[in-house]
Formats: C-alpha cells, sequence, structure tokens
C-alpha cells in the first residue's frame, strides 16, 4: 500500500509540476530571441504574422531564414537591425504554393556586434493547399471528353494543356498546331475562381474571340479536384445536332495534373504578339 502511495504521490508532483509550468512560466523562458508564438497554421495565400523581441542587449542583428524539410530556401534572407532591447520586429509573410510540400520552418537568428550567433527561436508552420493554389500549382492536360454522356475525345485534344496562373491570367498551349483548329482564333486573356477559401466551386474562363473587344466567359463547374486530376463540367446548346442534343447539353472534360515545365508555350506555332487584340484584364471579370 505504501508502494502504491508513492507512486501516485510521486506522478501527482510530475503533473502538479507539469500544469505549474503551462500555467506560470513561458516556453520562452531562457530565450533571447522571443517569439509571440512558435506554432502557426494556415492556407496558401494566407499571411504569416509573428512578433519578435528580444531578451539580451547583445542582439544587434536578427537574420530570418527559411527551411523546408531540413533544407534551407535557397534566396530567402531577411537581415533586420536591432537598435535596443525594447525593439519589437512584426514579421509578415505570404504562405506560398509549394510551401504545403513539406515541413516549414522560419529560423530568427539573433547576432552580436561582432557577428556571434546569441540565440534563435523557430516558428514552425502547418500548410493547407487551397483549390486555388492547387490549380495554380500544376500545369493541367486535357485526358478525355464527353457530350452528353458519349466520348467525345478526339487525338487531336491530347496535347491541350492550360495553365491558370496565380495572377488571375490564364494561358493555353494547344500542342501541334495541325490539330488546334478554331482554337488558334482566340485570345487567351484571364480566369475566375469561384467558390470558398478553400474549396473550388467553379471556374471561368476568359477569352477574345478573332478581332473581338467582347470577352467570352465559358463557365465550368468543378465536379472534382485533387493533385491528380481535375473533372469540370459545363453546358453547351447543341440543339441544332438535333435529338438527343438540347439547349444545355452536359460537356464534362478531364484534366491531369503535369508539373509546371519550360516546354509550355502559349499560342504554340504562332507569334503571340498577334494575339493582343483586346485589353485584357485578369482580376476583373
Amino acid at each position: 500500500m505504501k508502494t502504491v502511495c508513492k507512486i501516485i504521490g510521486s506522478i501527482s508532483c510530475v503533473l502538479l509540476m507539469f500544469f505549474s509550468c503551462e500555467k506560470n512560466e513561458s516556453i520562452h523562458r531562457d530565450s533571447k530571441v522571443i517569439l509571440d508564438k512558435l506554432l502557426f497554421s494556415g492556407y496558401t495565400g494566407d499571411t504569416i504574422r509573428a512578433a519578435i523581441t528580444y531578451g539580451s542587449s547583445d542582439i544587434k542583428k536578427l537574420v530570418i531564414t527559411k527551411w523546408v524539410n531540413g533544407e534551407q530556401v535557397p534566396g530567402y534572407g531577411l537581415n533586420v537591425s536591432v537598435n535596443s532591447m525594447s525593439d519589437t520586429y512584426e514579421f509578415e509573410q505570404e504562405i506560398v504554393v509549394g510551401d504545403e510540400e513539406g515541413t516549414l520552418i522560419y529560423t530568427f537568428s539573433g547576432y552580436n556586434a561582432a557577428d556571434k550567433l546569441i540565440d534563435a527561436s523557430d516558428l514552425a508552420v502547418s500548410v493547407t493547399l487551397t483549390d486555388f493554389g492547387r490549380l495554380s500549382k500544376f500545369d493541367w492536360k486535357l485526358t478525355a471528353q464527353t457530350t452528353n454522356g458519349e466520348s467525345t475525345t478526339t487525338d487531336a485534344m491530347l496535347d491541350n494543356v492550360y495553365r491558370l496562373n496565380s495572377d488571375l491570367s490564364w494561358e493555353y498551349d494547344w500542342g501541334n498546331p495541325a490539330g488546334a483548329g478554331m482554337d488558334v482564333l482566340n485570345q487567351y486573356c484571364a480566369w475566375k475562381y469561384i467558390g470558398t477559401e478553400l474549396k473550388a466551386d467553379s471556374v471561368y474562363l476568359i477569352k477574345f474571340g478573332f478581332l473581338s473587344n467582347i470577352p467570352t466567359i465559358d463557365k465550368y463547374k468543378v465536379l472534382r479536384l485533387d493533385d491528380t486530376s481535375l473533372w469540370i463540367q459545363t453546358f453547351m446548346d447543341l440543339s441544332w445536332l438535333g435529338e438527343p442534343y438540347t439547349e444545355k447539353t452536359p460537356v464534362v472534360e478531364k484534366y491531369v495534373a503535369i508539373p509546371k515545365s519550360s516546354d509550355f508555350t502559349p499560342y504554340r506555332g504562332e507569334n503571340p504578339a498577334n494575339y493582343n487584340w483586346a485589353s485584357c484584364s485578369p482580376g476583373n471579370y
């Protein structure tokens, strides 16, 4: 019985110490570079915000580096002068597409006047890729089309690739120009995202017909979207073909996600400079 009491007493002491630390002691107790948070969760497109203060008058410079999966991100680095311990630095950084691909860490390192490291603290960021980020992260290659439930895929379609840029501009590589057909007569302009911050409902594609300054807006319902595929549906007036086609004939297209590459060529085989007859304003449709 005494042994049991001792065990219970020991556990109680440990729990008391734990909760006492949680309640009364800062997790930054011994830090010289003090962050107001050590964890941040957000979506691509969100802004990370953290306030940095200092616990040592020896710190004269703050260096901020970015790490993904333990590897420092090249080309990223911020140097902040520190004049006194009373300084506060307000860190702000947008979460970009690609940040979700691994463990994201921002390291805040304090150095003295002789460039000797005094202390460092890390901010860990948990990132969720939004559908908007997903659409702009990849290129999208057409793999199948059905019209009124019947396959209407042709070989000429299978090299069509869309690029939906994060600035809402839209580019189209139609592959072999010999199979591009009437597509070569359009100026491709912009896209519009319809949905919540996290999930896409629809995508609008904006283009201009040959020498027209009036935009054509094709509206597509997003049926499915993930890191590998995109299914979209629109309705076309094909009643002129007779039954079973109607004024609202469903057309479904399936695309696969492919990595963006330098091989992507808008207006392939043509001079892109010739496709600017209309004023295009991505984000304003």
